[in-house]
């Protein structure tokens, strides 16, 4: 089988692209993308589709979102990470007991946030990153996110650590600004680690070493991951006019079910629909 995904802990140093890059020389295949974004320093669970799995990409559950990060008191950078260049520094590390915690109730529910400067974000065409590069000021438009639980897990001389559980378009860099500037320090995210994307969790996630020494065995089969979508078995006739995107099959389908549903046979999915009334969103010409 080489079509399905596969639950990668992408290591630090690299961004999510190279990630990509370097299972595509292990496994030697071509065709694989990734759901989810992580930053060039982060490390964390990054799923990845291999094959004809690709297509899937969309209607994969991508949250929750949760991640693991480590905040340094005393300056503030650019980036918003450790890798940025500093902007603005605060002297001492005195704030009163339960201010962490009592801030992050600010930042908790559905919020307003503002996205780092330096992202991979459009404004005009051009990423927010190079924008900056060049020495242009970038305002990027505010958006709404989801943030919770916001839990600061421990507090220590120099910094905190703490837990989040986000929505998609969440960034984390962000967050710890928005925290700092509450508390009147500076700060910046000096570690994060994303240990859990919708199903794939750091438990069960595998190293780029571990694909080395086989691959095979990490490969999850599409009905693992759309483990919530409805499914509807089709005959090997039903199965071959599908191929041929015969609406007439639709028509038999179940009225009773809003939104999306797998039509499968023996086992291999033959495509997605979407309904009623049901349409053709994905026909997989062999069944995956």
């Amino acid at each position: 089988m080489n079509s399905g995904f596969l639950n990668i802990w992408k290591p630090a140093g690299l961004t999510s692209s190279q990630a990509v890059g370097r299972v595509r020389r292990i496994l030697g295949i071509r065709q694989i993308g990734h759901a989810g974004t992580l930053d060039p320093d982060a490390v964390g669970v990054l799923p990845m589709a291999v094959g004809s799995a690709t297509r899937l990409l969309p209607y994969v559950p991508g949250e929750p979102k949760i991640y693991e990060a480590w905040v340094e008191v005393g300056t503030s950078t650019h980036t918003g990470d450790a890798a940025g260049r500093v902007t603005a520094r605060s002297q001492g590390w005195e704030l009163p007991g339960g201010a962490v915690e009592e801030a992050a109730r600010w930042l908790s529910g559905s919020v307003w946030q503002i996205p780092p400067q330096v992202s991979a974000l459009k404004i005009g065409g051009v990423r927010q990153y190079q924008a900056v590069r060049e020495n242009q000021t970038v305002w990027p438009a505010p958006r709404r996110v989801r943030i919770e639980p916001l839990e600061a897990i421990e507090v220590v001389e120099g910094g905190w650590r703490f837990r989040a559980e986000v929505g998609s378009g969440t960034y984390i860099r962000a967050l710890v600004r928005d925290w700092a500037e509450i508390l009147g320090v500076a700060a910046h995210l000096k570690k994060l680690a994303r240990i859990q994307v919708g199903r794939w969790t750091e438990a069960g996630a595998a190293t780029l070493e571990d694909l080395e020494s086989g691959w095979e065995r990490h490969l999850q089969s599409w009905d693992t991951v759309l483990d919530g979508v409805p499914r509807y078995p089709l005959t090997a006739p039903e199965f071959d006019r599908v191929q041929n995107g015969d609406v007439r099959v639709l028509e038999k389908l179940p009225e009773d079910r809003l939104g999306i549903l797998a039509l499968t046979v023996e086992g291999r999915l033959a495509a997605i629909v979407e309904g009623p009334p049901y349409r053709y969103r994905l026909v997989f010409k062999e069944g995956t």
